[in-house]
């Protein structure tokens, strides 16, 4: 196991949750909308469903020496969401404004088009990281590599948040944006330099079917069972995406919490996902990958239904704490449960299509959230993740892997 792969989760971690609760809340300076804040920090965009999948795709296809397969797209893509980071407060605060946006918009514009490159470069980092652990593991192996990388990964997240609430008591600044892309670009780095890619021989070893990749359009016919749980996760994310940009803006304004303390609430349900993350992964090993993974969004539909009642933040503390159990069992087996229905030699292509699932689920959902929170309040958003989360759930026996899993 190359322990230097979790430098790109630690970074995958820092940039979701600085993108997901820190963004979402320095928004707020600039728009009072939710459906505006919703779309714009959350970590996915329908630019996003066609750059992934192509980049995936072309991942299976190069190696460029001792920086092999994925490593260029990952190198490119966090270092460049670093940058743009950390330039962002600069280009927020530019004035496109010349007499053909209204002033709302003209304040906007330019957060807007930051956040969105800076979203879009670090998705292909995000996601072809997930076809790199495949490409390095394989049988039990996986499992316990992905329960590290998402260990890894809610840490990033937890300490960026600690972070938040030290340093964001009295608001977000300049200084905070160039903490997270320090963070972001040490981790992205670690795993450039430090991970060895299994060399093109090895990497098309064990190859059942023709090893030139078909064609992206023949892709969801050749697997059927990705296909269907692909349409699962779809409707998983998009219930979580329903939430997550508003889910700080929801415990300051419904459970009473101050800037600082409405990103250190979610931070309670990255620790509960921290702990559970490797039991997950070993009840996946010995019970079955898709088991877990159904009892993991059984328990977000439920943890739903409690947020849409509680009222303090020592509820929503014991509520988030409870989320993490069933996100500690999706975060880790839904990439090992893919490679069960497709093949290695396949894997970019197929983490492609999943995160193109994630990233049409994204601005969607934010989309109808959003709208349901400007007319009904930030509490309904759950509402339309139990949905969601339940429709994800429905889907799972028809995924049937053609490996005992």
């Amino acid at each position: 196991m190359q322990l230097t792969f979790l430098g790109g989760s630690f970074a995958v971690g820092v940039f979701n949750a600085f993108n997901v609760y820190t963004i979402s809340l320095w928004l707020t300076a600039f728009t009072t909308s939710y459906v505006l804040i919703s779309l714009i920090s959350n970590s996915r965009s329908f630019a996003g469903a066609l750059v992934s999948p192509l980049a995936g795709a072309w991942s299976d296809r190069v190696y460029l020496g001792w920086l092999g397969r994925r490593r260029p797209f990952i190198l490119v893509g966090g270092l460049l969401g670093a940058l743009g980071l950390a330039l962002t407060p600069a280009i927020g605060r530019l004035d496109l404004g010349a007499g053909w946006l209204p002033a709302d918009a003209s304040r906007l514009a330019p957060a807007l088009v930051a956040i969105g490159l800076v979203t879009l470069a670090f998705n292909l980092q995000d996601d072809v990281q997930k076809a790199l652990l495949a490409d390095l593991t394989e049988g039990p192996a996986r499992e316990r590599l992905s329960s590290f990388a998402v260990v890894t990964d809610m840490g990033g997240q937890v300490l960026i948040l600690g972070l938040g609430f030290l340093l964001s008591r009295g608001g977000i600044d300049d200084g905070f944006f160039l903490v997270a892309a320090g963070l972001i670009a040490g981790g992205v780095v670690l795993t450039v330099l430090g991970v060895r890619e299994p060399p093109p021989a090895q990497w098309d070893r064990g190859t059942l079917v023709h090893r030139r990749r078909p064609p992206l359009r023949r892709f969801l016919a050749d697997y059927r069972a990705a296909a269907i749980f692909c349409l699962a996760v779809f409707c998983y994310w998009s219930g979580v995406n329903a939430v997550l940009p508003l889910v700080a803006i929801y415990t300051r304004d419904i459970l009473g919490a101050d800037p600082g303390e409405a990103q250190l609430l979610p931070a309670l349900l990255l620790l509960s996902t921290t702990l559970f993350a490797i039991p997950a992964g070993l009840l996946g090993t010995r019970l079955g990958k898709r088991r877990v993974l159904a009892a993991g969004y059984a328990i977000l539909a439920i943890a739903a239904l409690f947020a849409l009642v509680i009222t303090t933040r020592e509820q929503g503390a014991l509520v988030f704490l409870f989320a993490g159990i069933g996100n500690a069992a999706s975060m880790v087996l839904t990439v090992p449960l893919l490679a069960d229905l497709v093949p290695r030699h396949q894997m970019g292509t197929a983490t492609g299509v999943l995160a193109a699932c994630t990233s049409l689920s994204a601005p969607l959902s934010s989309l109808v959230s959003g709208a349901l929170a400007d007319a009904l309040g930030p509490r309904s958003i759950f509402l339309l993740m139990t949905v969601l989360t339940l429709a994800a759930l429905a889907l799972l026996p028809a995924v049937q892997p053609s490996s005992a899993s």
